[in-house]
């Protein structure tokens, strides 16, 4: 499954790198990462922003993806067990109805 990148303008990740129930997230946030030479003005660029919570915090991860027209996804990714799977079809479900709604618009 492909994600829809070009609908995705914003990543905030929080998660401890060292829990086992974050590996949804730094695997997500892997395939996101854009490489340096990307400008930030470019249309395929994604602001990514992640907090590394302590090794012994109790938060769970959790991230917020930002897409194109204001549309944000809240995943609670250790709270709902989510693998990165989940996550991947669930982000490409709601870009790919996202790019439906702009190409049926203009």
């Amino acid at each position: 499954m492909t994600l829809p990148v070009s609908a995705i303008t914003s990543l905030r990740a929080s998660f401890s790198p060292f829990s086992a129930l974050s590996r949804p997230c730094r695997l997500f946030v892997s395939l996101l990462q854009t490489p340096n030479t990307v400008s930030p003005i470019s249309p395929t660029h994604i602001k990514i922003s992640v907090q590394h919570l302590p090794r012994n915090s109790p938060q769970l991860p959790e991230m917020t993806v930002g897409f194109r027209g204001g549309k944000e996804l809240k995943l609670e990714v250790g709270k709902l067990k989510m693998s990165v799977q989940d996550v991947v079809e669930e982000v490409g479900r709601i870009g790919r109805v996202i790019e439906r709604e702009e190409s049926l618009k203009g």
